[in-house]
């Protein structure tokens, strides 16, 4: 039997990526820095109307509810994620934050 809940079978631990860069005016150099934010995500039906503002196709860009393994660590459009194998960029973040502090983010990701 299984003890699983509904559902839990298709939670998947993922790590988003950001890159940011620095410019040093003094040596005319940039740097590249890159934090993670590490996390479950579970893949949820989008939304038709938001997919259509972005012109998504959602079979191509699923949309994922991702909750931080870290309290308040949010996730941007542009952070990158590895899902199924392939890398996808997210274009979309929905946080819920009742207290000004990221729960969980309905994140649509793209390749």
């Amino acid at each position: 039997m299984d003890q699983r809940l509904p559902g839990e079978r298709d939670l998947m631990a993922v790590t988003f990526t950001r890159s940011t860069k620095t410019h040093t005016r003094s040596t005319d150099s940039i740097t590249v820095a890159t934090s993670t934010i590490v996390g479950a995500a579970i893949k949820v039906q989008g939304d038709p109307v938001r997919y259509r503002e972005l012109g998504l196709i959602e079979s191509e860009a699923p949309t994922l509810l991702f909750v931080p393994t870290t309290y308040g660590d949010r996730i941007e459009p542009g952070d990158k994620v590895s899902y199924g194998g392939e890398t996808f960029t997210a274009r979309a973040c929905y946080h819920l934050e009742p207290d000004a502090v990221v729960i969980h983010t309905m994140v649509i990701i793209a390749r």
